[in-house]
């Protein structure tokens, strides 16, 4: 049985949205469809015609839901539940996903090229961020994002950048299998006051962003 958070009561938008035709060339256009790419990156399941999502966060999934949807009839998303069992899952795991090879592919090349507009940039970290990211819990300094390949973080740095990060550097864990993206330091609050207006997980926190230290 569904859940009672899982129900469907959102309206689709316009005659056409949900179709199989509609092919989200344009994507992504809005804050919220940016930061669901950055959370997809990090966090995303895929399979050879469907996309979506798995995490033990309700609050993540429940973003993917919301869009889902808006754009597609409520009878195409699918959602797999896998207990907790205290060895290797030590919470409850939610997956979400529809079945859109339209969709698939549009993010597919956001992942291979994330060239986003600089108004979205904010959006697609705070995704990535909330999806593999994590921050010392006074908030001052160790931010960092995990990768698994060196040029998904050589893309992000690159936005990091654009976005005033200059100071974040690139680090292997060879011991680990991963890349890490780090914010130093003095930059840490900047980055996340930056994100948090779209960072589920900050909000969430105590942080408390420094408008002052974030230019637009």
């Amino acid at each position: 049985m569904k859940p009672d958070w899982f129900k469907c009561k959102l309206k689709l938008k316009g005659n056409t949205v949900g179709s199989t035709n509609t092919d989200f060339c344009d994507l992504p256009n809005t804050s919220e469809e940016a930061y669901l790419v950055g959370l997809w990156c990090a966090d995303g399941y895929h399979r050879t015609s469907s996309i979506g999502i798995s995490n033990t966060d309700l609050d993540l999934i429940a973003q993917f839901r919301a869009w889902f949807t808006k754009n597609f009839a409520c009878d195409r998303l699918k959602l797999r539940i896998y207990p907790a069992d205290g060895i290797k899952r030590k919470r409850q795991a939610y997956h979400l996903y529809v079945n859109s090879r339209s969709l698939l592919r549009r993010f597919m090349v956001l992942k291979r090229d994330p060239s986003l507009s600089p108004n979205l940039l904010p959006a697609y970290l705070a995704g990535r961020f909330d999806g593999d990211g994590s921050v010392r819990k006074d908030f001052r300094a160790d931010c960092r994002i995990l990768y698994t390949t060196v040029q998904e973080a050589n893309l992000d740095l690159r936005l990091m950048k654009s976005v005033g990060m200059d100071g974040a550097r690139i680090y292997h864990y060879k011991s680990a299998r991963t890349f890490c993206l780090y914010v130093p330091r003095g930059q840490t609050a900047k980055f996340l006051s930056l994100i948090y207006p779209y960072s589920v997980r900050l909000q969430k926190s105590v942080f408390v962003p420094r408008r002052d230290l974030v230019t637009h």
